[in-house]
């Protein structure tokens, strides 16, 4: 059997979106077979476990173009820990963008969609990310991470329509997380959640 390449598209060249590019994005989270669900990864000295994060741009210019970030959710060392806190700060911006809650909202719904049962919830996310340039050290090339989350108070926000898994698994999950009582602190849970 024959097969014709000729309408396909030219390959890309690897450049990057530019630094502070405003883009909406779907993540998808890539299970490292650790922690809460085997959702997380641990660290290489096993000090620590992460997130580890694929964005796809979702439309416009740079549409299916791919970049990734990995975001500590518990360690042991202090920058582990300063870690942390800005990981629990993104993921509150990413839940703020993805539901359409204003970062000051304090209301029972606000309240309520800021909470997740898993980090399943999180995979299949859709929100408003801004482009950063991370150069690279050692050998490796620069590459693309999440600078920033755009959350409803900001003008370049708008609402995004949710992956239809996504949408179908965070109604049930964030109303059971306004009602669940806290949980312990388990071996397979940050010390945070």
């Amino acid at each position: 059997m024959a097969y014709d390449f000729n309408d396909a598209d030219s390959q890309r060249t690897g450049e990057l979106i530019p630094d502070g590019t405003a883009v909406p994005v779907h993540m998808t989270l890539r299970p490292g077979g650790a922690g809460d669900e085997g959702w997380l990864k641990m660290t290489k000295r096993g000090d620590g476990m992460m997130l580890d994060a694929e964005f796809t741009v979702v439309e416009g210019e740079y549409a299916r173009r791919k970049f990734w970030s990995l975001f500590t959710v518990d360690g042991t060392t202090d920058g582990q820990k300063t870690a942390v806190s800005i990981t629990r700060s993104r993921i509150r911006a990413m839940l703020e963008s993805a539901r359409g809650i204003d970062p000051t909202d304090e209301s029972d719904k606000a309240v309520s969609g800021r909470r997740i049962e898993s980090f399943a919830d999180l995979d299949g996310l859709r929100f408003w990310a801004v482009v950063g340039l991370e150069k690279g050290t050692d050998g490796y090339k620069d590459k693309n991470v999440l600078k920033a989350v755009i959350t409803p108070d900001r003008r370049e926000w708008s609402k995004l329509a949710q992956d239809s898994r996504q949408a179908a698994k965070s109604a049930p999950a964030a109303a059971k997380a306004a009602t669940a009582a806290p949980k312990s602190n388990g071996a397979s849970r940050p010390s945070w959640a």
